[in-house]
């Protein structure tokens, strides 16, 4: 097929499936981590852009950078990992088109597109965009080194320019290298089927050896070499405490499959507060002495022994369990589909279904394991068996008549049209696939709340991360950039904030060097945590109490005081 209408079709196919999204889908962050990297990014916690964050590799925010600048309202870091996943969906349906013809192709690239559009689109975050540009870029990899194979029937003839076989290795390397940009791990979940999709077509790569070898070569130095410039960011003296906290963070928010019970007994024990341990698990952790960098570890150390594992006995059960929830994914059926096409169009590469579901299900029992399943991972282990599968697909000897094609395309077309428009807001949660929405029920009037903390810059607001994270929601829309120190006055007492340099700057401004125990200054106003008293009492003041200043819905501005013995007395005799 000639180049200029594949990637015509390609494009036009994933304009269309962008453009019902836009109209009809609720357009947000599919996690939290990215409207905070996004935020840090555009100086939002600080007074100036930060490219450095955190999860997704600098270069991105460096790269991103001088769009900033030029439009400073526009919300690039969303719109970059719009397109990166645009261009990937685009990407794979230029191969399927030249792998299985127009007519073949077209079907199969609306049908792949159709299937994932929201899951992508409409959650889009950074593990996803990582997975889908990797996943793009290996195909594409491959199919440079199967196109001048004769396995190809949709291949034109005659010799062919270097340059031109060269292309699709070369940005095949580019979109794995952003894959490794956004986030390195999943990058390297990849790697074993880009290997085993490889063997299948070793044959293919040793008449290509070179140009396979250099880009490899490329793309694993650039790779680490990124990875490695990125990490020494924060080996940083002000990033100390910050990388510190992540250990114990980590610990305490994402895993809480172990015996609490016999951890609070054995905080107790070991002269540790019990209550205090609870607190930590409930993320009110950013107190510089009590919880310090260094003392939190105490804490978070006896968790391990406690965790829940997985019997060994028992892995065979859940992988069952697991695979019997894949079932329910388009990703797992696509996969399948693409494994039954390599049945029937190449038989001696049918050995791939086997060996890529074995892949998978040796992958699946790791993280059953570690108790670190999650569907956009799990989801990942499909894509990249599914679109590998592609490069081994034969000749395809069923021809399929214009009219039935435009038909079936039109009806994918009209389904997928009425689908968004009664239900467009429904997606796939990215942490246990199952379809709601993305707005969270909460008749709290926003604009109140922030109009009350703008109108008051003289004060730090402390808030539980709950509140903290709903802000992400009711805030500017994730194309749109949050202004520079937007949220400077508004500090989380949990999630991966603490300890960031310009956080700690930012509470240094306004006399707080701990947190916790300063939420008694005047200027310190605390939203949504009022069960701090205890913990004050116990820790650093006689005698605390806190007063509400103002409820809006479900959010409470407290004020804490300090009692001083003549307030005591009074408050006795006034009950």
């Amino acid at each position: 097929m000639p180049f200029k209408r594949a990637i015509t079709y390609s494009a036009a196919i994933n304009l269309f499936f962008l453009a019902l999204c836009l109209i009809f889908g609720d357009l947000k962050f599919g996690a939290i981590d990215d409207y905070f990297m996004a935020a840090r990014l555009t100086g939002a916690l600080g007074t100036d852009y930060n490219p450095h964050l955190i999860f997704v590799n600098a270069i991105y925010g460096y790269a991103l950078l001088p769009l900033y600048h030029l439009f400073p309202k526009v919300g690039w870091y969303y719109i970059g990992e719009m397109f990166s996943v645009f261009l990937s969906f685009t990407v794979i349906s230029y191969v399927l088109l030249q792998r299985c013809g127009e007519r073949w192709g077209a079907i199969l690239a609306t049908l792949f597109t159709a299937l994932f559009a929201s899951d992508f689109y409409l959650v889009v975050q950074f593990t996803q965009c990582a997975s889908i540009l990797s996943a793009a870029g290996m195909l594409l990899f491959a199919y440079g080194v199967v196109k001048p194979s004769s396995t190809d029937c949709h291949a034109p003839n005659g010799a062919r320019n270097d340059i031109k076989k060269t292309v699709p290795f070369a940005l095949g390397v580019l979109l794995m290298l952003w894959g490794s940009v956004m986030r390195w791990q999943a990058f390297l979940m990849g790697m074993p089927f880009f290997c085993l999709g490889m063997l299948f077509i070793f044959k293919d790569c040793w008449k290509v050896k070179w140009r396979v070898i250099a880009g490899l070569a490329i793309l694993f130095a650039g790779a680490f070499a990124m990875h490695s410039w990125d990490q020494k960011i924060y080996q940083a003296p002000e990033y100390a405490d910050f990388i510190k906290f992540q250990g114990p963070r980590v610990t305490f928010g994402d895993n809480g499959n172990y015996n609490q019970n016999a951890v609070y007994e054995d905080a107790e024990e070991l002269g540790l507060s019990g209550k205090d341990m609870h607190m930590l698990t409930e993320w009110i952790m950013y107190d510089t002495e009590v919880f310090s960098v260094d003392s939190i570890k105490q804490y978070s150390d006896l968790i391990p022994p406690y965790r829940t594992n997985n019997p060994k006995e028992l892995i065979p059960r859940n992988l069952l369990n697991a695979l019997a929830l894949s079932l329910r994914s388009p990703l797992f059926w696509v996969w399948f589909a693409f494994c039954i096409i390599v049945y029937c169009t190449q038989r001696r590469k049918f050995l791939y279904l086997w060996s890529s579901l074995a892949l998978i299900l040796a992958l699946l029992a790791y993280l059953l394991a570690m108790g670190r399943l999650v569907y956009r991972v799990e989801s990942g282990f499909w894509l990249y068996a599914a679109v590998l599968a592609v490069p081994l697909f034969g000749r395809f000897t069923l021809d399929i008549p214009r009219k039935l094609a435009y038909s079936i395309l039109a009806i994918i077309a009209v389904a997928n049209v009425f689908i968004y428009a009664t239900s467009g807001e429904m997606v796939r949660d990215p942490s246990s696939g199952a379809m709601r929405t993305l707005a969270i029920e909460d008749t709290t009037d926003y604009a109140q709340v922030f109009d009350y903390i703008d109108s008051q810059p003289d004060k730090m607001f402390l808030l539980s991360m709950n509140a903290f994270m709903r802000f992400s929601h009711h805030r500017n829309p994730p194309y749109l950039a949050e202004p520079i120190g937007q949220y400077r006055r508004t500090v989380s007492f949990g999630y991966w904030t603490p300890y960031l340099p310009e956080v700690t700057d930012a509470l240094n401004d306004f006399g707080v060097t701990n947190p916790i125990k300063d939420v008694v200054h005047d200027n310190v106003i605390v939203l949504n945590e009022p069960h701090l008293v205890d913990f004050l009492q116990r820790h650093y003041y006689d005698s605390v109490t806190a007063d509400t200043l103002k409820e809006i819905g479900e959010m409470t501005f407290l004020k804490y005081h300090l009692v001083q013995p003549a307030d005591s007395a009074a408050r006795e005799a006034a009950q």
